[in-house]
């Protein structure tokens, strides 16, 4: 495999930041893996709008997804919250008449969004309008869906720096990927550039990627540290010392990386590319290396190796959340 990367999509085995959640869905997320190796492709999804900008990249993004993958079970999906509805209700005499009235405004809206995708991907997708909590609704509704997709903005800017974004939410609790859209959809995404601890989770990321766009390069990326490496450099150990252990933590690095490349079945080969790189600071180095490569999706596992690796690993995606110039699909 050749370390070359013209414009990419980073794909990334990361780990869940609620140590708690993520272990005691691994069995669901076990099942959802193993259904996933029987896939060829995706075959349904469901993206979520509250018609907000990111919401409207979501909706294209999704339209461009079934266009790639041929999907026929895409759904449209818009929550009207239970406390609006509530609060509209107390605010008017004919409360009944006054949410029936506005809820036919919202389907409206809906079907506008859905019209507006179509013109734009040539994909028509289900509108979908359900009552209810929103986090709870979108994880409800997703129980036919492959995939869940969402803008990474929504309105309720007080309420996500509060209790957390709808995404971040969706992700704690979700056992399907969900990919969080932060760009206009102007094309499929075209490349992808890999990170990996060498998991099966990692893996499984792998083939999510390699499905959410059939046509795309994928770039491996693996960041490794060497243990205790600035103890070390308390400890007196000489600084050619302490590359020598470098150098030997990256080829045990090559070597993982030549067998996971190895077990990675239905893939072909001219899409698999390799990146191996030093460093302790991880989503530093991933946004660099987005910037670096031009990747327009990255994509993250919430599971790893150890539990070590899901407490340390798992805030990575919180910090992409924020600070990833470009989409990002967290895998299970």
């Amino acid at each position: 495999m050749q370390e070359n990367h013209p414009s990419a999509l980073l794909l990334l085995g990361m780990l869940d930041e609620k140590s708690g959640n993520g272990w005691r869905h691994r069995e669901a997320a076990s099942a959802n893996l193993n259904q996933f190796k029987e896939m060829n492709a995706l075959r349904s999804l469901l993206v979520a709008t509250d018609f907000s900008t990111d919401s409207r990249y979501a909706m294209n993004r999704a339209g461009l997804i079934c266009s790639s993958n041929e999907i026929s079970m895409g759904v449209a999906l818009h929550v009207a919250e239970t406390s609006w509805l509530e609060s509209l209700k107390r605010s008017v005499n004919r409360s009944d008449d006054i949410e029936q009235q506005a809820l036919h405004n919202v389907m409206h809206n809906l079907d506008e969004a859905v019209e507006s995708s179509w013109r734009h991907t040539g994909i028509r997708l289900e509108s979908r309008l359900v009552s209810g909590k929103v986090v709870d609704t979108i994880l409800e509704a997703s129980t036919d869906a492959d995939i869940i997709v969402l803008g990474a903005r929504s309105h309720h800017t007080f309420q996500d720096m509060t209790v957390g974004s709808t995404p971040s939410r969706v992700i704690r609790r979700s056992v399907k990927p969900v990919l969080v859209v932060r760009s206009e959809a102007e094309h499929a995404y075209r490349t992808v550039l890999v990170a990996v601890d060498f998991s099966e989770h990692s893996m499984a990321s792998l083939q999510w990627a390699a499905a959410i766009e059939p046509k795309a390069s994928l770039y491996l990326l693996h960041v490794y540290h060497a243990m205790f490496e600035h103890k070390m450099k308390y400890a007196g150990i000489t600084e050619d010392a302490i590359e020598e252990y470098r150098r030997q933590a990256r080829a045990e690095a090559e070597v993982e990386m030549d067998q996971f490349l190895s077990s990675a079945s239905g893939i072909r080969e001219n899409r698999l590319h390799q990146m191996i790189r030093h460093g302790s600071h991880i989503a530093s180095i991933l946004v660099r290396e987005i910037r670096k490569t031009g990747a327009d999706l990255i994509v993250v596992g919430k599971h790893g190796k150890t539990l070590m690796e899901h407490l340390l690993l798992g805030s990575v995606t919180l910090n992409l959340l924020d600070h990833a110039p470009c989409d990002l699909l967290v895998t299970q």
